[in-house]
């Protein structure tokens, strides 16, 4: 809980005979947090203060024990540590972990947004914190950004003990779409209510937003019967997860925080960065600085050995040289000359010979002159390439057309026209799914982008598929660019197919979609 004093009467002493102020870390709802020196054991630690005459100091004494005993409940690599509390005659203090973080919130003050990869480590870490606690069905009892402490790469979640402040969320209205509908209409927080937490944290994170508009004026900040705002730029996967938290039934969400990390960890496994990739985008350094250090400190090794075997054998060839050549007679200078100059001759033999016997360059085989028919290039799934002839010249023809009135004579067969690659017409199966609803959500979200688009349902081996479909669209290379926004824009995979041409004396078809 926040309040209104120019200083601590005690920031310049030493609180409980044994810390010593150095300087403020942050401002929380309960408290500020303060770095110390610990004067017995000489480290460093945090003091979170709170003051007898600030508002709340009786709910305080309450809460702040509650913090220290689930704090020695819960040891996690992502959980805040609380080691002692204290009380003076004017303070109440915890000796916490000296994590010298900001909140997540004011991150989101400055960075709107993660990319990705870190949107998915933030949310993971989180989500094992918790994951810890619900599974000793403890819940944390405000968890949003205010609460979730952030340096670098390393997150911590801290107060699971303290409730909300209203003065806080009036002041942060973002605060407030972290709480359940069953929390703001009075009921006790619950692991369910973490888990709608979650969704709503997951949405932050990915999208950059929050997933309901807030309002100032009306009680309830989000109304939760609207669909959440930016769903394009969350993965469909993703999609479906964040949704489930966001029920406003707590039944319908996931039942803790233990399941919901199971099937975030599922999800990344399906689309994400492999477990070495998972700083993809945050401190590559991270990434290489150990595999470069590693390297410098084998290449300094070999340099070193090297060295020093060069030094040795190097002595050495001199030595041998100098006594080859104190013991090699002084020869006349014309006798040097001649060698030197038989030795170029049998060298330019030797390269004329093997010039010489170099093959000849095989001559090209002639380009046909038939042109080759190369498969039309379209965005569906792959096709056979096939070689079609060419039309035979006019001599040939009028060869073949005479031979052929010859023979016994036959009502030709009626040609079927074939229609131009731009005049030829495709269909796009979207995406297929085993639930209607999916595929009419998809449906409405492409019909609200002016696609032309339907649900088709389909029935192969006594399964039946429900396929979100666009077209007839004419021409391949139309098709073929609306299949590739819709992969941009709604990331599936969607498939390109041709419909059958007209035929005559039949009506025109279309490929079943498979």
């Amino acid at each position: 809980m926040t309040f209104d004093r120019p200083e601590h009467p005690e920031t310049s002493k030493v609180i409980g005979q044994r810390y010593e102020i150095l300087r403020q870390l942050r401002e929380e709802p309960w408290g500020e947090v303060w770095l110390a020196q610990d004067k017995i054991l000489g480290v460093e630690v945090g003091l979170k203060l709170f003051p007898r005459e600030a508002p709340g100091w009786d709910k305080a004494q309450e809460i702040f024990p509650q913090e220290a005993i689930l704090a020695l409940r819960l040891r996690h690599p992502q959980i805040l540590g609380v080691f002692l509390l204290g009380k003076t005659e004017t303070l109440l203090y915890l000796v916490q972990e000296p994590f010298t973080g900001e909140s997540l919130l004011a991150h989101f003050a400055r960075h709107q947004r993660f990319s990705l990869p870190q949107s998915l480590h933030l949310l993971e870490q989180v989500s094992a914190a918790l994951a810890l606690a619900h599974e000793q069905q403890l819940p944390h009892q405000s968890l949003n950004p205010l609460n979730l402490l952030l340096k670098g790469e390393e997150v911590r979640v801290a107060n699971f003990a303290f409730p909300p402040v209203e003065n806080e969320q009036a002041l942060h209205l973002e605060l407030k779409a972290y709480n359940p509908p069953e929390v703001l209409l009075g009921d006790q927080v619950t692991l369910a209510s973490n888990v709608f937490s979650l969704g709503v944290l997951g949405f932050r994170l990915v999208a950059g937003s929050l997933p309901y508009p807030l309002t100032f004026d009306e009680p309830f900040p989000y109304r939760l019967e609207t669909p959440p705002v930016d769903l394009e730029e969350i993965p469909v996967s993703l999609q479906n997860l964040l949704l489930r938290c966001l029920a406003v039934e707590p039944e319908e969400r996931f039942p803790d925080a233990v399941q919901f990390l199971a099937q975030l960890r599922q999800v990344r496994e399906e689309w994400g960065p492999s477990p070495g990739d998972q700083w993809a985008g945050w401190e590559p350094e991270r990434r290489w600085k150990p595999w470069m250090d590693q390297a410098a400190e084998h290449g300094a090794k070999i340099w070193t050995a090297g060295k020093s075997f060069a030094q040795t054998w190097g002595k050495k060839a001199l030595e041998e040289l100098s006594n080859l050549r104190a013991r090699v007679p002084q020869a006349p200078r014309r006798l040097w000359w001649g060698l030197g100059l038989a030795g170029l001759l049998i060298l330019l033999v030797l390269v004329g010979n093997k010039m010489r016997q170099r093959p000849a360059p095989s001559p090209e085989p002639p380009v046909a002159a038939t042109p080759l028919k190369l498969p039309t290039v379209g965005g569906g799934p792959p096709m056979v390439e096939t070689l079609e002839p060419s039309p035979p010249p006019e001599a040939e023809q009028a060869e073949t057309s005479a031979a052929a009135q010859t023979q016994t004579a036959r009502p030709p067969a009626p040609a079927e026209a074939k229609p131009s690659p731009k005049e030829e017409r495709y269909l796009i199966v979207a995406a297929s799914y085993a639930k209607e609803d999916q595929a009419r959500h998809l449906n409405q979200r492409l019909r609200a982008k002016k696609y032309n688009s339907q649900v088709v349902k389909k029935t192969s081996g006594g399964k039946t598929m429900f396929q979100v479909q666009l077209g007839p669209i004419t021409g391949n290379k139309q098709a073929a660019e609306i299949a590739r926004r819709l992969k941009t824009q709604e990331k599936i995979a969607p498939k390109v197919q041709k419909i059958a041409a007209r035929s005559a004396g039949n009506p025109p078809s279309r490929r079943p979609a498979q």
